[in-house]
């Protein structure tokens, strides 16, 4: 008993773990850096801005313009802002800089480490998974007959021709049918409900990171004004996250006299004319068509693809 429940919670700690990957990737991949220096590493920047919500780039004698991990070291002004870091590298580098001497990028602007809300959501699609996968497990549950020794035998030929889908069952005279009772039967099957539900989870998280997302419910066609409001939280934190990185580049490029240039990069249009490339017209509405609907849908699942 002791072994299968180990079993069980190493099972549940497994998912997390995956979706936790899965989640983290692409909360970092979604922004698209051009003419970044050669030797800064970009994987190593997502990760920093969304495990500790923000990183300073800064001018190095050997290095050139690299980004690196800091932490404060000296007062705040009144905007709480640093006046004095020390930026720290894998290899032992360490070095303090006064206010001028950085930029700091941040991931959002709330300035906290996304990282926080990532591990809520990969517990919840975790939960939704494991128990979508004990629903299905418990479809296989054995039934427990109760009744005495004599009539077990018995019993068990009763069972066998229910479960061979017999049209007549034949029992014996001193079978007392309210001694023999079924108290545990199959789970209900629900996992098309979790699914649902594990999917509305998997749109809050893409939501969440600025990802569009569509949910199409037995619709065929969606009005473009119910498309672009399901968007609007989408379209926020997308905001949220895009607008800090822009601005800390355009500091860098005056600074250091750069011409680095961000965008978002999911594969999406993202703006009201782009938006009508994917949309047509019937009766001078604009609509989005099943075949729209399906081409967005392949969008998304092929970058998480190739994220993952």
């Amino acid at each position: 008993m002791k072994r299968r429940l180990i079993n069980s919670q190493l099972n549940n700690y497994q998912c997390y773990l995956m979706y936790l990957r899965q989640c983290r990737s692409l909360a970092e991949n979604v922004f698209k850096y051009e003419n970044l220096p050669d030797y800064i590493d970009v994987s190593f920047i997502n990760k920093v801005l969304v495990n500790s919500g923000s990183i300073a780039f800064f001018k190095d004698d050997i290095l050139g313009v690299i980004a690196l991990p800091w932490v404060r070291a000296g007062n705040l002004d009144v905007y709480g802002r640093p006046t004095k870091i020390r930026v720290s590298g894998s290899n032992g580098y360490s070095r303090t800089l006064d206010v001028g001497e950085y930029v700091i990028m941040y991931d959002n602007y709330g300035k906290y480490p996304l990282i926080l809300d990532i591990c809520q959501y990969a517990e919840r699609l975790a939960l939704d998974t494991r128990t979508i996968d004990i629903n299905v497990a418990q479809q296989k549950t054995p039934r427990f007959w109760y009744t005495d020794k004599d009539h077990e035998q018995s019993v068990k030929d009763i069972v066998n021709n229910v479960d061979t889908c017999e049209n007549s069952v034949i029992a014996y005279n001193d079978i007392n049918v309210d001694d023999t009772q079924c108290i545990l039967s199959p789970a209900p099957f629900v996992t098309s409900d979790l699914d649902v539900h594990k999917q509305n989870d998997w749109n809050e998280f893409l939501r969440l990171i600025g990802v569009a997302n569509l949910s199409v419910q037995k619709k065929e066609r969606n009005i473009k004004d119910e498309v672009m409001a399901s968007q609007g939280g989408t379209i926020a934190s997308r905001y949220n996250r895009f607008e800090p990185r822009k601005k800390a580049i355009d500091l860098i490029n005056e600074k250091w006299g750069l011409n680095i240039e961000v965008e978002f990069y999911d594969g999406l249009p993202t703006s009201i004319v782009n938006n009508e490339d994917y949309l047509v017209t019937k009766q001078g509405e604009y609509v989005l068509d099943e075949k729209n609907t399906i081409q967005i849908m392949n969008i998304i699942k092929k970058i998480s693809n190739s994220i993952n």
